[in-house]
């Protein structure tokens, strides 16, 4: 990734001003540099940046998966109960957000790959548990693989 891309990506990462940083989110566009701020982002600063880059229009089925999982959405695939009994409502609200968008299939195509890190077991326990959940939320997106600067 060219160093204006990473350091346009830095600038989002670092801003304290969360509206301007947001706003700045919103005019990327390219999906490898959403996919790349996704990867980098510290979730210890909420959920704006991650809400701005699954609005974003740019954000592909790749991002959107690789945001799921970082936000610990596994949790609603494992046991949805306890996941539902949880006090963090934000953070319910935020990944079933996600999930619905990624179920319905609703971020565009792209040629970024992303791969869950799931073990043998976690798959055939998810498998068991989830029997309609489509292939791509536990086998991941085929695509080329992109190299993730850390930021």
């Amino acid at each position: 990734m060219e160093n204006d891309k990473i350091n346009q990506i830095e600038t989002i990462l670092y801003n304290e001003d969360l509206n301007e940083a947001t706003k700045q989110v919103a005019s990327i566009e390219d999906s490898e540099m959403l996919y790349v701020l996704a990867a980098n982002y510290n979730w210890d600063n909420g959920f704006s940046i991650p809400r701005a880059i699954i609005a974003n229009d740019n954000c592909d089925m790749s991002t959107g998966l690789m945001i799921f999982y970082l936000s610990d959405g596994i949790r609603l695939l494992e046991d949805k109960d306890s996941f539902e009994q949880s006090k963090l409502d934000e953070w319910i609200e935020f990944v079933k957000g996600i999930f619905s968008i990624l179920k319905a299939n609703d971020f565009k195509k792209s040629s970024i790959s992303y791969y869950p890190e799931l073990t043998k077991v976690q798959l055939f326990k998810l498998k068991k548990s989830n029997p309609s959940i489509p292939e791509f939320f536990l086998n991941g997106i085929e695509g080329k693989d992109i190299e993730i600067p850390v930021i």
